[in-house]
This record gives structure tokens, C-alpha cells and sequence, in this order.
């Protein structure tokens, strides 16, 4: 679903409660056919900051045919006011109008080019560690609400409307207010967003937040993007992280100082364990960044997708 063909947040709403009716019907009548759960291909994600928005037509490049099915674009912060910006260098949207072009008018076509090859998904992730964001997020929910007159829904509706991202990536790392996060995925929902979680710990925390959203719009939350390094590195997507039928998509490290570091061989090996294990369908790589420029990128990709799909080479 590519918003940049549609800027009506309504009519991206029907579309993408049609899409998701849709595709229940259709895996409901393949289960009862054969008899069994149908198992789903999931995303083979990568994130990144400054080398995805800042203007290298090599990275555009490489995202666009290395395999990766999901970008993660890293880190939105959402300021007191509610402007959104990318790594505190980027400003993207300030009072309901996206301005990002000033500072890189590019960006939205090297997404939207980015898009029209292997990618098919882009997630634009709010949050890391040691920033107010969510704490920001809460102080706007309770003074504004999320209604239309609210400054998160003109924001994040401005967003929508000038850059073709499909999912909105929650990487709470120390706030854990679920009231206001379910109030603010439920808002993200009705602009026609999908909503993803990226936990490295407190997973009870996720698992009630997951649960609220979706049983009050089924669907919604429609992927966890678990941390498996550096905070997280002793995560086992397998064990104490199940949201029922939300898949959940581990995360490994291509970053020395994020440890456990994986090469595209160890991904592998590890994505192809935890799908022999329980059945996982996607991942996803840390960070863009570190190997930028090199041949690792499709090797990630390539190995990866190996991993999750049962075909992954015998070591």
C-alpha cells in the first residue's frame, strides 16, 4: 500500500480494512483446504538512519535490489511540542506540515524508489534508548488527546501523506505507559498505518499492550521487531515472547559493539535454528549503517531469507 497514491487518511483507512479482510478470508479457506495452519512469508527487514535520508544514490541502490523485503528507517523523535525529527538532525514534520523537503528533497522519491523494487514494506521506527520520546508521547495524549485536533494526529497524518510508509515502529526502551500507547497505535490505525513493536525486555509489558490493541482493532499490530543484541542479546524469540498470532521477527547485530555481532553466515545459521525451533517466517538486521557500500548488504539479505524459509545451507 503505497500512500504517496493516496493522501485521504479515510480512504487509506478502507483500504487497508479491506486489504486486511481480504487476506483473513484468503489464509482462512487455504487453512480449511489443506487442513493446517498456513504458515506466512515474513519480512526480511533492515534498519537505518543518516545513510538512508541522506543523498547517496549507492545506498538507494543497494536497498532497492539487495532482497531486504522491510526498511526500518531510524529514529524518529517526537519533541515536547510534537514535531517529528530524524535523529535530532533531520526535522520531517513540524505543526501538521511535513518539511522535510528542506533539508533533503529527496527523500521521498528515494523512498518511493527504494519501494519499487525488493522492499515492499517501509517502517518508520520512534524511539531508542535514553530519549523522552514516549514520555513526550504521553504528555501530548493527555493534554490533546489523539482526535483530529490533536497535534500527534496532524503530524503523523502530514507524515503519511508525503512519504509512502506503511508501519510505525514502537521502540519504547523507558517509558511503558500502556494507556497512552494504546491510545496512540489505535490513532496510527485509523490514519491507516500498521503498528510493529521493537522490545528488548519487559515482555509482559508488550504482550498486555499487544493484546489491548488488537482486540480492540484486530490486526493492527501486526509484527514484533524483538531485539536480539547488545540489551536484548540473550532473547530467544522461541521462549517467553509469544503474542499469539503476531509473528514475531528477531533481530540480529552486523555491529561489533551491539555483540552478539552474526556475519551473514552465523544470521544464518541463527534465523534457521529459531525457525526449526518455532516456526519463525522473518528477522531483521542491525544496522544499514556499519556496511553500507559493501557486498555484505545482499550477502545479508541472501543468507537471511535462507534462514527463515528452511532452505538454509548445512554448516
Amino acid at each position: 500500500m503505497d500512500y504517496a497514491c493516496n493522501t485521504d487518511p479515510r480512504a487509506r483507512k478502507t483500504k487497508f480494512w479491506r486489504r486486511t479482510a481480504a487476506a483473513a478470508l484468503a489464509l482462512g479457506g487455504a487453512a480449511l483446504l489443506m487442513g493446517t495452519a498456513v504458515a506466512q512469508a515474513g519480512y526480511i527487514g533492515i534498519l537505518g538512519g543518516g545513510p538512508i535520508y541522506k543523498r547517496n544514490l549507492t545506498n538507494v541502490k543497494e536497498l532497492k535490489r539487495a532482497g531486504f523485503t522491510e526498511l526500518l528507517v531510524w529514529s524518529v523523535e517526537v519533541k515536547a511540542n510534537g514535531d517529528l525529527n530524524l535523529n535530532g538532525e533531520f526535522p520531517i514534520v513540524t505543526n501538521g506540515k511535513y518539511v522535510g523537503a528542506q533539508t533533503w528533497p529527496k527523500f521521498a522519491r528515494d523512498l518511493r524508489s527504494i519501494k519499487s523494487g525488493k522492499v515492499t514494506r517501509i517502517t518508520f521506527s520512534i524511539g531508542s534508548s535514553n530519549f523522552g520520546d514516549f514520555q513526550n508521547l504521553k504528555s501530548l495524549v493527555d493534554s490533546q488527546g489523539t482526535g483530529k485536533r490533536s497535534i500527534l494526529y496532524k503530524d503523523f497524518a502530514a507524515l503519511a501523506a508525503a512519504l509512502p510508509v506503511d508501519a510505525i515502529d514502537l521502540d519504547d526502551e523507558n517509558s511503558y505507559d500502556s494507556e497512552s500507547t494504546v491510545k496512540f497505535a489505535l490513532m496510527l490505525g485509523g490514519l491507516g498505518y500498521h503498528v510493529t513493536m521493537n522490545p528488548y525486555t519487559n515482555n509482559s509489558y508488550w504482550i498486555s499492550v499487544v493484546s489491548q490493541i488488537n482486540t480492540q482493532m484486530p490486526g493492527l499490530v501486526d509484527a514484533i521487531h524483538l531485539q536480539n543484541f547488545a540489551g536484548g542479546g540473550g532473547n530467544n524469540p522461541c521462549s517467553g515472547w509469544d503474542f499469539g498470532d503476531v509473528p514475531v521477527y528477531p533481530g540480529l547485530s552486523d555491529q561489533q559493539s551491539a555483540p552478539p555481532y552474526s556475519s551473514p553466515a552465523q544470521a544464518e545459521s541463527r534465523l534457521a535454528t529459531w525457525h526449526n525451533q518455532c516456526g519463525i517466517t522473518g528477522g531483521w538486521l542491525w544496522i544499514f549503517d556499519q556496511i553500507a557500500g559493501t557486498d555484505q548488504v545482499r550477502e545479508y539479505a541472501k543468507d537471511m531469507t535462507k534462514g527463515v524459509s528452511g532452505n538454509a545451507a548445512r554448516k
